[in-house]
C-alpha cells in the first residue's frame, strides 16, 4: 500500500493547496508538507524492502477479463527518480516563493499533479496505466507554462503539448498491439517480457514506444518544443521540465526497450547510437551560439540526453551504467541553473549574456553557485556528471570507438559553452547599473541541497551505483553485431 501512497499524496496534497490557497501561504507549505510526506514514504520503503531487486510490489487486477492491472513496483532506478521529483517538488516551491503572486493555489495543485504523474510513470509495470500516467503529466504542465509562463507562453505550450500528446499516441498503440499479439490478453510487462515476439514484431513495437520517448527526451529532430517551452516557463516548471519530465523518457527506453523488446532493441541499437551521436553534437554546437542563459542550458539539455540515449542503445553494462547516472546528475546540475537563472531574472529582468556580467563581484554566493553547476555542465571529475559521461563514453568504446570519440567531442563542445556562460555571468566587467543582492537563504538552502547531490555522487559514485546496480543488470541487452 506504500505505493498507492506515493501515487495518492501528491493528488491529495494538490487538492488541498488549491482549497487553502490564500490563507498565509497556506498553499507553498502544504505543498512542502506533501513532498516532504512522499520522501518519508519513500524512505520507508527503501529501508524496509525484503530484496535488493524490488523494494516494494503490488499487484490488483483492476480489469481483468481485458488484462488491465494496477501494477506498481520500485526498484532502486524507480526509487532515485520518485525521490528526485519529490526533493525538487519542494525546490520548486522556494524558488517561485517570489514569482508566482497569481492564482497560486492552481499553481501548486499543478506542481503537486505534475510530480504525482512522474511518479505514475516511474513505478508502473501495467503498459495501459503506464501510458495514462504519461499522458497525465501533459496537462498541469500545459497549464504550469500557459498561465504562469513568460512571452509567447500560449504558443509555447501548445507546441509542448501537440509534440508529446501526439507522440504518445505511438506508445499507447503499440502497448494495444503488443497486448492484442501476446499468448492471452495483458498489459502487465512482467508477464509480456516472459513472451517471444518475432524480431521485426519487437522493432515495430519499439518504434511506436520510442517515439513518445524520443520526444520527451527531445532528441533530435524531436526536439522543436523544448527551447521554447524551457525558456519561456516560469523557474519552476523549467526545473521540472529539466529535472523530471525529460527523464521520463530515459526512464521509458532504459526500463522497457531491453524488458519487452531485447532483439528489437540489438537490432535498432546502432542507429540510436549514431541519433545519439548527432543530437549530441548538435545540442551542444547550438548551445554555443546562444545569448539568452536560459536558452543555451535548454540545449545543452537535449546534448545531455541524446548522450543518456547513446549509453541505453549501447546495451553494455559501462554504458547503461553511465546513462543511469546521468539521468540523476542532470536533473542535480540543470535544475540548478534553471533555478539560478531564474532567480536572476527576477533581479534585473535579463537573461541576455551581453548584458549581465560580474557577478562575483557583489553576488559571491551567486557566483560560486554558478561556477560549481557550470563544472557540472563541463563534466569535470568530482560532479556527478563526470561520472555519468565518463561511463557511457568507456561502455563505448566497448561497443563502438567511432561514436565513443563522438561522444568525447561533445566534450571538447561542453568547454565552449560552459566558459561562455561563466564569462557572461559570472566574470568581466559588470554591466548592470546597479548591484545584484546575492542568494537569499532561502535559494541558497536550495542550491546546497543540488550541491550536495553533484558532489556526493561526484565523489563517492558507488553510493548511486550501488542502488541502482539490479536495474542496470536487468537492462543488460545482448552486445551488438
Amino acid at each position: 500500500m506504500a505505493l498507492i501512497a506515493l501515487l495518492l499524496l501528491p493528488v491529495i496534497g494538490g487538492v488541498i493547496a488549491f482549497v487553502v490557497a490564500g490563507r498565509h501561504e497556506a498553499e507553498r507549505w502544504v505543498t512542502i508538507a506533501t513532498f516532504a510526506l512522499m520522501l518519508v514514504v519513500l524512505v520507508a520503503i527503501v529501508v524496509g524492502a525484503p530484496d535488493a531487486r524490488w523494494y516494494a510490489r503490488f499487484d490488483y487486477p483492476w480489469v481483468p477479463s481485458f488484462g488491465i492491472s494496477i501494477n506498481l513496483a520500485i526498484d532502486g532506478l524507480s526509487a532515485a527518480l520518485v525521490g528526485i521529483a519529490a526533493v525538487l517538488g519542494i525546490i520548486c516551491v522556494t524558488a517561485s516563493w517570489q514569482e508566482i503572486r497569481s492564482d497560486s493555489g492552481l499553481f501548486h495543485a499543478c506542481l503537486c499533479w505534475t510530480v504525482g504523474a512522474t511518479v505514475g510513470v516511474f513505478i508502473s509495470f501495467d503498459l495501459l496505466i503506464f501510458a495514462f500516467f504519461w499522458e497525465a503529466m501533459l496537462i498541469p504542465s500545459f497549464t504550469l507554462i500557459a498561465i504562469w509562463g513568460h512571452g509567447d507562453k500560449e504558443g509555447a505550450a501548445l507546441k509542448f503539448l501537440i509534440f508529446n500528446a501526439v507522440a504518445g499516441f505511438g506508445l499507447l498503440a503499440s502497448a494495444f498491439a503488443l497486448a492484442a499479439l501476446a499468448d492471452h490478453m495483458t498489459f502487465n510487462a512482467f508477464e509480456l517480457a516472459q513472451m517471444k515476439f518475432s524480431t521485426p514484431v519487437q522493432v515495430w513495437m519499439l518504434l511506436g514506444f520510442s517515439l513518445a520517448f524520443m520526444v520527451k527526451l527531445s532528441v533530435p529532430p524531436f526536439h522543436a518544443w523544448l527551447p521554447e517551452a524551457h525558456t519561456l516557463a516560469p523557474t519552476a516548471g523549467s526545473i521540472l521540465l529539466a529535472g523530471v519530465l525529460l527523464k521520463t523518457g530515459a526512464y521509458g527506453l532504459f526500463r522497457f526497450g531491453p524488458m519487452l523488446f531485447p532483439d528489437g532493441l540489438t537490432a535498432v541499437a546502432p542507429y540510436g547510437i549514431a541519433l545519439g551521436a548527432v543530437g549530441a553534437l548538435y545540442g551542444g554546437l547550438v548551445a554555443c551560439g546562444q545569448n539568452d542563459a536560459k536558452r543555451l542550458v535548454a540545449y545543452t539539455s537535449i546534448a545531455h540526453m541524446c548522450i543518456i540515449l547513446m549509453g541505453i542503445s549501447a546495451g553494455v553494462h559501462y554504458a547503461l551504467a553511465g546513462a543511469a547516472v546521468e539521468m540523476i546528475a542532470h536533473s542535480f546540475s540543470a535544475s540548478a541553473l534553471f533555478l539560478l537563472i531564474g532567480a536572476l531574472y527576477e533581479r534585473t529582468h535579463s537573461r541576455d549574456l551581453r548584458q549581465l556580467g560580474g557577478l562575483q563581484q557583489y553576488a559571491p554566493r551567486f557566483a560560486a553557485a554558478f561556477s560549481l553547476f557550470c563544472a557540472a555542465l563541463l563534466a569535470l571529475p568530482g560532479t556527478a556528471n563526470f561520472a555519468g559521461e565518463a561511463l557511457v563514453v568507456v561502455g563505448l568504446f566497448q561497443v563502438t570507438w567511432i561514436f565513443a570519440l563522438a561522444a568525447l567531442s561533445t566534450l571538447v563542445v561542453s568547454v565552449i559553452y560552459a566558459t561562455r556562460l561563466l564569462k557572461g555571468l559570472v566574470f568581466g566587467e559588470a554591466r548592470l547599473d546597479a548591484a545584484v543582492h546575492d542568494l537569499t537563504l532561502r535559494e541558497y538552502g536550495a542550491v546546497l541541497v543540488l550541491a550536495a547531490g553533484t558532489l556526493t555522487v561526484g565523489l563517492y559514485p558507488q553510493s548511486l551505483i550501488g542502488l541502482l546496480e539490479p536495474a542496470i543488470r536487468a537492462a543488460l541487452a545482448p552486445q551488438l553485431p
